[in-house]
């Protein structure tokens, strides 16, 4: 079986939307304020919460200007590409229609662009960018963000410590040492903002950029291009499954912080994007052996399956049925999701073959 894997959640679905969240410097900035600043943030909620989404959307405004690669020097026919061979399959269906599937990595280094032509080419041949969802119109409305600070907070009186166990506790108090964050003054914050907003920072801190994964950078393309763009998913799906994970997943990812440093967080990180330039999309779910599962009781294996399954396996099954529908209406699609989805068994290829499909790797 396959352990959550806090590195590995960043390439599905919260990494999605972890180009959303590295607007919410209100966890960090208030972790790293004093015990007065923070007991006037607890009792000032609303107050709060609408500075942090006015900060937050000012933010996201400026990384979106200064970071994002120039489209029109990426989606190109120019020669001065690079050498990623990111893992991109052409699929046919038993009825001959075709499409290319390209496994996405939500967090890039300025190294990969210029895109390859390879990738460039099928987006430009296409018609329709079919991608988990399109996080770039909500990445500046005030409204949402706002709403969506309000989520980060618990609203019911109780706080972190009551919701996940003494060891879960001690092991993220110590993982937020790292960062120079003090968990005492987490207490008010979800699990769920906690985690995506140490997701966020290991990307900063890693040199990669949300603002410069591959997903956001092609959405930003096609909408200036005003290619039609298909959402598999969407936003609101994917914040709503991060938020409702249950305390006990929440648990569990925070016992895996256990031993885990700031410097090893990053090393997998580099391992995975390593995999992902050349290809190897397979190591991003190579399973755990006895010895790796070892401290794991069943309840706890019970839990990794949930978590696996909400994450990963469960929306396989829901992109692969929207590929076979884009294709049996003969659509011209770039379908673009992250490269986890589409590995091992139960991943989109697999889904596709088993039901007639053929699959074929793309050579660069």
């Amino acid at each position: 079986m396959k352990k959550i894997n806090r590195t590995i959640s960043l390439f599905a679905a919260a990494a999605m939307c972890a180009a959303l969240l590295c607007s919410c410097g209100e966890v960090t900035e208030s972790s790293q304020a004093d015990s007065s600043s923070k007991a006037a943030t607890t009792t000032t909620d609303t107050e709060t919460t609408t500075k942090a989404s006015e900060s937050s959307t000012a933010t996201v405004t400026s990384a979106a200007e200064s970071s994002t690669p120039d489209s029109s020097s990426a989606v190109s026919d120019d020669n001065d590409t690079n050498s990623i061979t990111p893992a991109m399959w052409k699929v046919t269906s038993p009825e001959g229609n075709t499409m290319i599937m390209l496994g996405s990595f939500h967090a890039l280094k300025d190294e990969c662009y210029p895109l390859p032509e390879a990738i460039t080419n099928a987006y430009n041949n296409a018609d329709i960018l079919a991608v988990e969802c399109d996080i770039t119109a909500t990445q500046e409305d005030g409204e949402y963000m706002k709403n969506l600070m309000k989520q980060m907070l618990y609203n019911d009186d109780t706080k972190l410590s009551q919701h996940i166990s003494e060891e879960a506790y001690s092991a993220l108090q110590t993982y937020l040492g790292y960062w120079g964050m003090d968990i005492s003054t987490l207490e008010v914050y979800r699990p769920w903002a906690i985690s995506s907003t140490l997701d966020t920072l290991l990307i900063q801190d890693s040199d990669f950029d949300s603002e410069k994964g591959l997903d956001n950078y092609l959405l930003t393309t096609a909408h200036a291009d005003g290619k039609e763009i298909y959402e598999v998913e969407s936003v609101d799906f994917q914040l709503n499954m991060l938020i409702n994970f249950s305390d006990d997943i929440y648990d569990l990812m925070f016992r895996s912080y256990e031993g885990e440093t700031k410097d090893s967080q990053k090393q997998s990180l580099e391992d995975l994007y390593a995999a992902w330039k050349s290809g190897d999309i397979e190591t991003f779910l190579e399973e755990d052996n006895d010895e790796e599962l070892a401290g794991y009781t069943e309840e706890d294996k019970a839990t990794a399956e949930d978590y696996n399954n909400q994450m990963l396996y469960d929306r396989n099954k829901n992109m692969a049925k929207a590929a076979e529908d884009l294709m049996s209406e003969g659509k011209n699609v770039f379908y673009v999701v992250g490269a986890a989805h589409y590995a091992g068994e139960g991943g989109i290829i697999d889904l596709l073959e088993k039901d007639g499909y053929t699959a074929e790797r793309v050579q660069y």
